[in-house]
């Protein structure tokens, strides 16, 4: 949801705790419903999908902006770049699960280099 993601980067800066973007993003999540063929589903932040930091090289980095208030309670620092992600479902239980063929891919940054074929 557009206002979820405004949010969290209106929240975001430095020496914010990053579980506390993670709840601001989703109670503004959590404060819409849905109407479908005259039934009103809430919408739900998922839990574990999230944004995160991004590194020299690197689109993932190590640090993680959850869509719920989670995580470790750590800062953002000057200098981070972030990318603000958020996810939310109508009709679940607010997670997801890996099913079926692999959309994308990263690179394993903390693995040595394997000769590829």
């Amino acid at each position: 949801m557009k206002d979820a993601t405004n949010t969290g980067i209106r929240e975001a800066g430095i020496d914010v705790r990053i579980p506390d973007i993670g709840a601001a993003i989703q109670e503004a999540m959590e404060s819409y419903e849905v109407e479908i063929n005259g039934k009103t589903y809430p919408v739900k932040a998922i839990r574990n999908l999230n944004g995160h930091s991004i590194e020299q090289y690197q689109i993932h980095g190590k640090k993680s902006i959850p869509c719920i208030r989670t995580g470790p309670n750590v800062k953002m620092e000057e200098g981070e770049q972030y990318a603000v992600e958020t996810f939310g479902v109508i009709n679940g239980k607010g997670s997801i699960f890996e099913d079926g063929e692999c959309s994308h891919y990263m690179r394993d940054f903390d693995n040595e280099m394997a000769p590829l074929r």
